[in-house]
């Protein structure tokens, strides 16, 4: 089951670290901090350095979370750019 829980602008560049700080808050707002297991995106080199980020903020916060097994391809992105 799929549900959209949050759609917020993003002010600002772009960056990594932008998009974590977003992202951290839509899910602190939500309660779904420690409970999230994996973010599935497109190749872009800013949703690497996003997960790392947001990474970095579980740890600060002592909540288990992997940016290493967290960062999942789109495959159909993927196979769209081969």
């Amino acid at each position: 089951e799929e549900c959209l829980i949050d759609f917020r602008e993003l002010v600002g560049e772009h960056s990594g670290e932008n998009m974590a700080a977003a992202v951290w808050d839509s899910h602190k707002k939500f309660g779904l901090l420690g409970r999230i297991t994996a973010f599935v995106m497109d190749n872009a080199t800013n949703n690497d350095t996003m997960v790392t980020a947001f990474a970095r903020r579980c740890r600060t916060e002592r909540i288990p979370f992997s940016a290493t097994n967290a960062r999942m391809r789109c495959m159909p992105h993927t196979i769209h750019l081969s």
